[in-house]
């Protein structure tokens, strides 16, 4: 039986460049200093051991800077992780894809298992946004008024 929650849109406030909003994760050390938390930009590569490469989001004085190279459909990796011994870490992450960006805030669709799942879904906003970047077809009109190539 899966016990995870189905992917919706999460709504993340930003302050100009700086996302101020991240979803909760778990950090039950009580001494920060010991808390080690990021954002990432995810993308496939099969030449990395995982299958993805990373852009980790630098700190602001109030959250993360928002990389300027941030795009609809990117997968975005939310995590944390702080030591549960001598030798172990217990790490969390929260795979989400960018939905959408608007003057206050990132629509981020998660939480995912996986980055490749949250590609997978990312996939048809992607190629929508590609499909708009195409010239639509020429009609019946256009193309008569264009002539053939052979008429000159």
């Amino acid at each position: 039986m899966n016990c995870a929650p189905a992917p919706m849109q999460w709504v993340f406030r930003h302050a100009g460049t700086s996302l101020i909003d991240t979803p909760d994760l778990p950090a039950p050390v009580r001494d920060s200093s010991q808390v080690h938390r990021w954002i990432a930009t995810l993308w496939p590569d099969p030449i990395e051991c995982d299958g993805w490469a990373a852009m980790e989001w630098d700190q602001a004085p109030r959250g993360w800077w928002l990389p300027a190279i941030l795009a609809v459909g990117d997968v975005i990796e939310f995590g944390s992780s702080h030591p549960i011994d001598a030798r172990s870490q217990h790490v969390t992450r929260w795979f989400g894809w960018l939905e959408r960006a608007t003057t206050q805030a990132l629509i981020v669709v998660g939480p995912y298992g996986h980055a490749d799942h949250a590609h997978r879904d990312a996939r048809s906003s992607i190629d929508e946004v590609r499909l708009r970047q195409l010239a639509p077809p020429l009609g019946v009109a256009q193309l008569v008024a264009i002539g053939e190539p052979w008429d000159d």
